[in-house]
């Protein structure tokens, strides 16, 4: 009895080691799949990560280079519009000096005419 309780024990624990070996080999294929498809996944999601990042600094660079360009422009502009203006400015000035020039020359002859006239009248 003792040698047919001893078989029977042992047929228990070979078959219970094939179970084991069969769910530790399951277990271990189940994982390395969850593992690769996880890696994957990794994979894809830092290539499209990357490509968007490359993307959005290739659109910032092309819009700071616009916009470096648009401030050269405008520079420019307002360089040229700037001695447009100093040059108005030295125009008018020489305007004003010439005006009071004939103003004050004016003057001075209306006053003399004025003394002449007052000495007449006084003779």
């Amino acid at each position: 009895m003792l040698a047919l309780a001893q078989k029977l024990h042992d047929e228990y624990v070979a078959e219970g080691q094939k179970i084991r070996e069969r769910l530790i080999s399951e277990g271990q294929s189940r994982h390395d799949q969850v593992v690769g498809e996880a890696t994957a996944r990794q994979e894809e999601l830092l290539s499209t990560g990357q490509a968007k990042h490359d993307e959005l600094i290739a659109e910032a660079e092309a819009v700071i280079g616009e916009a470096q360009r648009n401030r050269a422009e405008v520079l420019q502009k307002l360089g040229s519009e700037r001695s447009g203006l100093q040059k108005e400015i030295e125009e008018l000035g020489t305007i004003e000096r010439d005006h009071r020039t004939r103003l004050k020359s004016y003057l001075e002859g209306q006053l003399i005419k004025l003394e002449q006239t007052g000495a007449d009248e006084t003779s």
